[in-house]
């Protein structure tokens, strides 16, 4: 009995603490919807996975009922095509707050969100702008082929752009999820704004350089990459290949013309400083879907990535 009566006051401390509260707190209550917007075109900025669609975000009206508390970022996510869903949030005052993570300038936004269904859109500035993208096969050289025109997202911040044609066997092709290791292009100074034209070429050759992706007979999916940043640019030169022998043999005379066999063509190379963009992070293209035969090119369109 005296056990009985020394256990009763423990219990009853016990049933009277915080570890048998019930939650009362009330469930998610709102939905939200949108897209990351282009400052300069109004179009849907276009995203890499898992290059970069990840983008922090801050409830700034949730208080704790003890203590001190620092808001964390919490990250939603955005799909390929620049639109974004969230159907679990709180209403409320909340904050975007992005990093050079992202592939476009850091960009610091407040918003609400009622009780209900919402909409809110996200207006950024890309790194990089890709325009006029099209693509075509060309059965003479069996190679795929893309032009487009790309241009800074702020040429007052960024000084050269590297550009890259990508492909995967599936839509979710980009640049680090690519088979193509052919050529790409440096835009710089007074290329902004003209025509790129890069290459894959179809052909299965020895080295294997685009054989993974080629080996069977498949739909494939195309995307244009660029990574602006500032930096140093080294214009594309020629470099002359000399026959050294015939030059020792002929006494070694000061003019080198005659004995010039050939040269070397070095591409236009940018490297950047990692002041801007220091993620070296991507922009892109819509993704086009080519059939396995390379007679048909088609964009897909926002409601397919749904």
């Amino acid at each position: 009995m005296k056990k009985i009566l020394y256990l009763l006051p423990i219990l009853l401390m016990a049933v009277s603490c915080d570890w048998f509260e019930f939650d009362n707190l009330d469930g998610y209550d709102a939905t939200i919807s949108g897209k990351f917007l282009d400052s300069a075109t109004n179009e849907p900025v276009q995203f890499g996975v898992p290059d970069n669609y990840g983008f922090p975000v801050y409830e700034e009206n949730f208080e704790p009922s003890r203590g001190t508390f620092a808001p964390s970022s919490m990250t939603w996510y955005a799909r390929v095509n620049g639109t974004y869903t969230n159907n679990l949030v709180f209403s409320g005052d909340y904050r975007l707050e992005t990093s050079q993570n992202n592939n476009f300038y850091p960009k610091t936004e407040q918003f609400k969100i009622a009780k209900g269904s919402n909409t809110h859109d996200f207006t950024v500035t890309p790194y990089a702008r890709i325009k006029d993208v099209k693509f075509r096969y060309d059965a003479a050289t069996k190679e795929i082929v893309a032009t487009c025109k790309v241009e800074h997202g702020d040429a007052s911040k960024t000084n050269g752009i590297n550009v890259y044609l990508l492909i995967a066997p599936d839509r979710f092709v980009c640049k680090n999820h690519n088979n193509a290791t052919d050529k790409t292009a440096v835009i710089s100074g007074a290329t902004v704004g003209e025509d790129v034209e890069l290459r894959i070429s179809t052909v299965l050759t020895d080295k294997g350089e685009n054989n993974s992706e080629f080996r069977y007979k498949q739909p494939h999916f195309l995307r244009i990459a660029a990574m602006a940043a500032y930096g140093a640019v080294k214009p594309a030169y020629d470099e002359p290949q000399y026959d050294w022998g015939a030059w020792f043999g002929a006494g070694m005379p000061a003019d080198m013309t005659p004995f010039i066999i050939g040269t070397v063509h070095h591409d236009s190379a940018f490297t950047p400083d990692g002041t801007v963009n220091a993620n070296a992070t991507y922009n892109y293209s819509n993704v086009w879907k080519v059939s396995e035969d390379f007679t048909t090119f088609e964009k897909i369109e926002n409601e397919d990535w749904n």
